[in-house]
């Protein structure tokens, strides 16, 4: 899977014990923080809910219970954009234009549909693997860059560190993909229960484990975003790409 680090840079790679994600559950947001263990990899450590106040005016509204889970200060967390605030589409580029236009090409596309200046904008994208011909198939995603600022701005006020952005859909197949288990899990196991493989191959997925088609596969992730688990799936994805 693509990392979408153009969506939100992270700052240097590192080694961590803990890593953080947020994600939007319905009014709230799910924030979950997974600890990495020589046994057993990694674990859920810290499983919260955050319940947006009145005192809290801030854009997305988790800064105030965001500042209370107490961890250290200057800690990092990677936040998901929800589907209604990322457009996606699909870009096919001449086959012997050098990879290293495509940014800029995206770049173009991507403002073109947001209605925004090229600057105005955050994408990341990937090159179709089956494309064939005298034309790439780029897929890519993009979002008004004011989100993104916004989002900073606000883990900022509560004290933490923005470290990455990425779409929620991604984070979920990232999660989904090293759970142990599979979606099977999410059906016998609570979230603090979980646990996550990272020599799993992320481009194969658990699906071929489960003997179930890419297809399938996807549909059962969509109906997994949309329970209850969905939220905290997704921050755990974001979380577990600080050993990624």
């Amino acid at each position: 899977m693509p990392s979408w680090s153009r969506f939100w840079q992270q700052l240097a790679s590192r080694r961590v014990r803990r890593a953080w994600g947020l994600a939007s559950d319905g009014q709230d947001w799910a924030l979950m923080g997974l600890s990495f263990h020589k046994v057993v990899g990694v674990r859920v450590q810290a499983m919260e809910k955050i319940t947006p106040t009145g005192s809290d005016h801030a854009a997305f509204g988790f800064s105030d219970g965001l500042r209370r889970v107490g961890v250290r200060a200057r800690q990092q967390v990677s936040v998901a954009l929800a589907e209604d605030k990322v457009m996606a589409g699909v870009l096919e580029l001449p086959a012997e234009l050098p990879r290293d236009d495509w940014a800029s090409e995206v770049q173009l596309e991507v403002a073109q549909v947001l209605g925004l200046a090229p600057d105005e904008v955050n994408f990341d994208f990937e090159a179709d693997p089956v494309s064939q011909g005298s034309l790439t198939r780029v897929h890519w995603v993009g979002c008004d860059q004011v989100q993104i600022l916004a989002l900073r701005d606000e883990v900022r006020t509560a004290g933490w560190h923005l470290d990455s952005v990425e779409p929620a859909w991604y984070a979920a197949h990232r999660a989904v993909c090293h759970l142990k288990g599979g979606l099977d899990s999410l059906l016998t196991q609570a979230p603090q229960d979980w646990q996550f493989d990272l020599t799993v191959d992320e481009d194969l997925g658990q699906w071929q484990g489960l003997g179930r088609a890419p297809v399938e596969w996807n549909v059962l992730l969509k109906q997994a975003l949309q329970s209850a688990a969905g939220p905290r799936l997704v921050a755990s994805g974001l979380a577990l790409k600080a050993w990624l």
